[in-house]
């Protein structure tokens, strides 16, 4: 019986601890939303930079942005600015369509039309991609812009009508 009961105890605590791997392994983080914009700036066509927004987009579907979460590791003889550095911070990176007076934020899990909006953008109707990082994108979007914005811009009128019918 003793035996018995151990390994129903044994067996919780390996759930406990293998549902806990799974919550932090879901989390995106800072330093990988770093290392994407990084990819991306190198990118030279815009058709390749708005297909790989658009890959972006569809593979953060599966993560919804949550009250900020930030776990910092101290390691040995390692300074608290370093630790920063290297932090696991939950984040997404904001995706905004702009034109002159308005801009759509492009996130399906708040915006269920996202989809529909980006099959309709193609590099004929954006003009313009700007990547913002670090305290400009914090100022201008807030603590959602602390992993980085990147901001499409379209002058087209017809497009923005299209955009419009579709919301």
């Amino acid at each position: 019986m003793k035996r018995l009961l151990f390994f129903a105890l044994l067996l919780s605590f390996c759930n406990t601890l293998f549902a806990q791997e799974i919550k932090t392994d879901s989390i995106l983080t800072e330093k990988q939303n770093a290392e994407w914009i990084a990819e991306f700036e190198k990118l030279d066509s815009k058709s390749e930079k708005i297909a790989e927004i658009k890959k972006k987009i569809f593979a953060d579907t599966i993560y919804k942005r949550q009250k900020s979460y930030c776990r910092i590791v101290i390691k040995n003889q390692e300074t608290i600015q370093e630790a920063m550095e290297i932090a696991n911070c939950e984040c997404k990176i904001v995706f905004v369509l702009g034109f002159k007076k308005i801009a759509y934020s492009l996130d399906p899990n708040e915006y269920p039309k996202t989809h529909t909006v980006l099959e309709l953008v193609t590099d004929e109707n954006i003009d313009k991609i700007t990547v913002l990082k670090g305290d400009i994108a914090s100022a201008l979007y807030g603590t959602n812009g602390r992993c980085g914005v990147v901001v499409m811009y379209s002058e087209s009128r017809k497009f923005k009508r299209k955009i419009k019918n579709v919301l």
